[in-house]
């Protein structure tokens, strides 16, 4: 499931981040496959999504564009 169907306030792990460019941004702000997370916002209309990284306490917020290569596992 892409992180765009997990519902907010749900935990999840990171499995996968596809693509090229889109995956070395993804893990330049500090998300990386195995990474659990929780899904804090989802943007209206389009908005961007936030999420808090369980493993290293960060937060980062990520365009609709680049969650739908976010693929997770709800814990």
């Amino acid at each position: 499931m892409s992180l765009l169907e997990l519902p907010i306030g749900t935990k999840a792990r990171v499995v996968a981040i596809l693509g090229g460019m889109s995956r070395m941004r993804v893990m330049t702000l500090g998300l990386r496959e195995g990474d659990e997370i929780e899904l804090l916002y989802k943007g209206a209309f389009g908005g961007p999504v936030l999420v808090k990284n369980l493993t290293n306490g960060t937060q980062i917020a990520v365009g609709r564009g680049m969650a739908s290569k976010i693929y997770v596992a709800p814990l």
